[in-house]
């Protein structure tokens, strides 16, 4: 099952660099204000479900390493968010970042996630 998931997720990321090619700068999400533009597509764009999916499988890889990295005792986790946070609080709470800190656009993205996640949900407000 996983490797159907892992399908899916290259194919859709295929699909979107294709289709969003001309919407970004570069056909690579090398920055997080590339990764912003395909979490903001639009549900009438015809791009939306690769976008959608591109968007959520970095979002999703992106705590799930978090998590893998910080599960031993040699890191501490910089982010912990509620085992409730659903996938779209997650896109919710990436674009408000956001929209605080254009001024880091040019980042990689994982170092956006990261800084809106552990904006959101600090560790030590646990």
């Amino acid at each position: 099952m996983k490797r159907v998931r892992y399908v899916g997720l290259l194919t859709a990321a295929l699909a979107t660099g294709q289709a969003l090619g001309g919407k970004l700068e570069s056909p690579h999400v090398d920055t997080t204000g590339a990764l912003i533009e395909l979490c903001a597509v639009s549900p009438d764009d015809p791009v939306y479900p690769a976008a959608m999916g591109f968007c959520l499988g970095y979002l999703d890889a992106a705590l799930d390493y978090h998590a893998a990295l910080t599960a031993g005792p040699k890191y501490d986790p910089i982010a912990c968010p509620k085992g409730s946070t659903t996938r779209d609080e997650m896109i919710v709470v990436f674009q408000a970042w956001f929209e605080s800190n254009q001024h880091l656009k040019a980042e990689a993205p994982i170092h956006g996630v990261m800084r809106a996640v552990a904006e959101a949900w600090p560790c030590s407000a646990q």
